[in-house]
């Protein structure tokens, strides 16, 4: 391979763009530099075009979600996730109030079972008002205090129980902050961007999936009766009543999103991405055998994840993303979304 094959090779890391309008100067210059009879690059000129090429592919990302269309879809996804985590901590202090007024024997229930669960729902309900009023900055920080608590109690379960099956809120937590913060130079609040209806489509799935439980235990529907354990409603053991209310709220969830401009849907189902990932490795892929994301056990006790089997879950919802982000841009390149 001669040198100028090796500086091409080494070029090809950079985007496309850059190399047609850069590519042919530099290997000049690159070659002009190069000493008599020198077939190999210097370690210096490698690690400069490697660095540059990170560099401009960090521009270009930076270029791409820059646009109105994404600053409008992450405050819409900031919205949507914030409403979501506010449903899975807020079910459980709705059903013990419920209880306490029916009033069971178990009453309210006991305040180490509560405060945490109502610690998570009044912080990701602050970020999701904010975020209507659009109050982003103060949302944004908001969230960072709410990725933490998700963080902490992941890791509390995985320290009694070497579980992961309950991470993806974190993956979910962890992308508010950040849509939220590209959020901030948004052209129009969120509330212009959804439409009233929209907006109440949101607030009227909440309140269902958010009273589930109460509806079933107010019915007289007995949620240890006929339990349904079923990844795709996000949480086992429940009654027919509240999975069916559970299901109807996030079908409400996806009417929004799927009701949006194309432009904004694809968007928002590029930053769903994540999430879906993380449930498919935690919820199905975690438990295939004969493969190294198989989890063994000890005494009906899990393992710890392997370094490979933690690295396969950083690293792929960031992969996936980025792919699923490379498809929309060729798609839109190759025949614009009309809004």
């Amino acid at each position: 391979m001669t040198l100028q094959q090796v500086y091409r090779w080494l070029l090809a890391c950079y985007p496309r763009a850059y190399r047609r309008q850069y590519e042919d100067e530099l290997i000049g210059v690159l070659l002009d530099d190069a000493a008599p009879g020198q077939r190999k690059p210097l370690a210096r000129d490698v690690s400069a075009l490697l660095g540059g090429a990170c560099r401009a592919h960090i521009r270009q990302v930076g270029t791409r979600f820059s646009v109105d269309a994404w600053r409008d879809a992450a405050q819409v996804f900031g919205l949507i996730a914030a409403l979501l985590l506010f449903v899975r901590s807020a079910r459980v202090p709705v059903l013990h109030l419920s209880m306490y007024a029916q009033s069971y024997p178990d009453g309210i229930g006991e305040p180490f079972v509560l405060w945490p669960h109502g610690l998570g729902a009044a912080l990701w309900l602050v970020v999701a008002v904010f975020t209507v009023f659009a109050w982003g900055g103060a949302a944004a920080a908001i969230a960072v205090g709410g990725v933490a608590f998700e963080v902490v109690r992941v890791a509390e379960a995985y320290g009694y129980y070497s579980t992961v099956f309950d991470i993806w809120p974190v993956v979910l937590a962890a992308m508010i902050p950040l849509a939220l913060a590209l959020a901030l130079r948004a052209p129009r609040p969120v509330t212009a961007v959804l439409t009233r209806w929209r907006l109440g489509t949101l607030a009227a799935a909440t309140l269902v999936s958010v009273g589930a439980p109460s509806v079933a235990l107010v019915s007289a529907a007995d949620v240890s009766t006929w339990p349904i354990y079923g990844t795709w409603i996000f949480t086992s053991g429940v009654g027919r009543v509240e999975a069916i209310l559970l299901i109807a709220g996030y079908l409400l969830f996806a009417l929004v999103v799927l009701s949006t401009p194309t432009a904004l849907r694809l968007r928002l189902l590029a930053l769903v991405v994540p999430v879906g990932v993380t449930l498919l490795l935690t919820r199905v892929g975690l438990r295939t055998t004969g493969t190294f994301l198989q989890r063994t056990s000890h005494d009906d006790v899990l393992d710890a994840l392997t370094w490979a089997q933690w690295s396969t879950l950083v690293l792929a919802p960031v992969v996936l993303f980025a792919v699923a982000v490379a498809i929309l841009h060729r798609l839109e390149r190759s025949g614009p979304q009309q809004a």
